[in-house]
């Protein structure tokens, strides 16, 4: 998360990557965790162990994960102003679509990239300045497009 507050999108991907249970699954057999499930620490390079995670399902590292994820590095977030669309995504991605409900209405929200200086977002079709989605009326949905800048 913090990785994404200082627009570090590569080493907020490099650092969940790392620690995403499912990108251990060609490691069953050192891991011995459920492939689904983090654990609460992993032994590291030095020790007899290396890559033996222990103490699953005693942690709230999987909340905090999702977090991460869905939050700060997609960087769909609700606020009390309205949904926060300030994605933070690693270079090699070239965008994302996503549907979320939000306050009753559903928000269709793509990404890409494009030739623009800065992430320019338009709300049904209308450019707004900021990367705040105004609460729209349960029942609704609401078109996102975010472009960011090219990766490079």
């Amino acid at each position: 998360m913090a990785e994404t507050l200082l627009g570090n999108g590569d080493r907020a991907y490099e650092y969940y990557w790392q620690i995403n249970s499912a990108a251990k699954n060609d490691q069953a057999e050192r891991y011995e965790i459920e492939p689904y499930v983090y654990a609460q620490n992993v032994f590291f390079d030095e020790h007899p162990q290396a890559g033996l995670g222990r103490n699953s399902w005693l942690s709230g590292t999987a909340s905090w994960c999702h977090q991460a994820a869905t939050q700060w590095i997609i960087g769909i977030r609700p606020t009390y102003a309205g949904l926060r669309v300030a994605p933070c995504i690693a270079s090699e991605w070239e965008g994302f679509s996503v549907s979320r409900r939000f306050r009753g209405a559903i928000y269709n929200i793509t990404v890409s990239r494009g030739d623009v200086p800065g992430p320019t977002m338009t709300v049904d079709g209308e450019l707004v300045g900021g990367d705040v989605v105004a609460p729209a009326p349960a029942g609704t949905t609401v078109e996102v497009q975010m472009v960011l800048p090219e990766a490079g």
